[in-house]
């Protein structure tokens, strides 16, 4: 299943079998992530490919996406899931490569993301994301795509030296998306 959302400066690509390597290498480091967030658990390539093939995590849908640039280049990772399946909260993720950083790419990765999630998924009141409370980059991008600040989740997260660290949870409501901003089509 090839599922590619197009963007201007970048598409997202689902994740299939031949990306896990690189994933692995990429959720393995703790540069990729960068200071604000820790991946805690070492993924090996074979949970990280029954992850991709069944898109799921815990029981639960989970989605993962290879950002790329228009020429291919694989710059970075995006996922949306279900981060509290009692009420379907859909929760999104997204981390960019250090040389790429600061260029918009994650901004555009979360609209991609909104804009198809809203199309595609009618029963959604909210997409949310959790971010360090530390990282300004990510708190302009996400209010760059509409969502708001709700409050500090404390000692939510795992920063890059291993430690807790505060969170900020962000949301957009359906009402507050209204329409899409880059993706026009979901096939």
């Amino acid at each position: 299943m090839l599922l590619l959302l197009e963007g201007k400066k970048i598409n997202l690509r689902i994740a299939e079998k031949d990306d896990v390597q690189l994933l692995v290498q990429w959720f393995n480091n703790v540069r990729f992530a960068g200071a604000y967030q820790n991946f805690p658990v070492q993924i090996t390539s074979n949970q990280l490919e029954k992850q991709i093939v069944e898109h799921k995590l815990y029981g639960q849908e989970w989605v993962d996406f290879l950002v790329e640039k228009k020429d291919g280049t694989k710059i970075g990772w995006a996922a949306h899931y279900i981060s509290a399946p009692n009420f379907g909260w859909v929760e999104i993720g997204y981390s960019i490569i250090p040389a790429e950083r600061n260029k918009g790419y994650a901004t555009e990765a979360i609209q991609i993301l909104t804009d198809y999630l809203f199309l595609t998924k009618e029963n959604i009141p909210r997409i949310q994301a959790v971010i360090d409370k530390e990282n300004l980059a990510s708190k302009r991008a996400l209010e760059n795509c509409g969502y708001e600040n709700e409050g500090t989740l404390r000692k939510a997260l795992w920063n890059a030296t291993g430690e807790w660290a505060d969170g900020c949870l962000y949301s957009i409501l359906r009402e507050e998306w209204k329409e899409p901003q880059i993706l026009t089509k979901t096939a």
